[in-house]
């Protein structure tokens, strides 16, 4: 019986599709969702994004922009938590940074999620609708200790 459903959302369609899908699950089996939004961080050293510009890298340190992604996100859960609620569909959210798939397979794995609902924006077929998932969505996919359900 599924009793915990984590849903990943990056504020996309696909997102929202996956979301849908989620609480068509979850209304009949009274399952509790989780919203779970990753914030990866910028990888690229500082004097690649600004070219040495010592001005702008101190700018962008003093700028926390995962605070401004969390603080959007904080927002954007609220307005789905409270649009579930009038359906009766128990929820909370998660804001997680680091490497997406692993936060994701992480954050399931601890909590004992029964199921995964994730989007993918590719549409192909056959061997390459795999190969052209995203590394995240393919690894979460490949790793999961749950069901994953990928929707387009």
């Amino acid at each position: 019986m599924i009793e915990k459903i984590l849903v990943t959302d990056d504020g996309t369609e696909v997102s929202n599709r996956a979301l849908k899908v989620a609480s068509e699950i979850a209304r009949p089996c009274a399952a509790h969702i989780t919203l779970l939004h990753v914030v990866e961080p910028i990888e690229d050293p500082n004097t690649m994004i600004f070219e040495n510009n010592k001005e702008l890298i101190e700018k962008a340190k003093i700028m926390n922009i995962g605070t401004i992604i969390e603080d959007s996100w904080d927002k954007r859960a609220e307005e789905i938590i409270a649009e579930l609620g009038k359906q009766n569909i128990k929820s909370d959210s998660a804001c997680l940074t680091g490497d997406i798939a692993e936060k994701i397979l992480e954050y399931a794995d601890t909590n004992k999620v029964d199921m995964i609902v994730m989007g993918s924006s590719k549409r192909l077929k056959g061997i390459s609708k795999i190969k052209a998932l995203s590394s995240a969505t393919r690894k979460v996919s490949e790793l999961a200790k749950c069901p994953v359900l990928i929707i387009h």
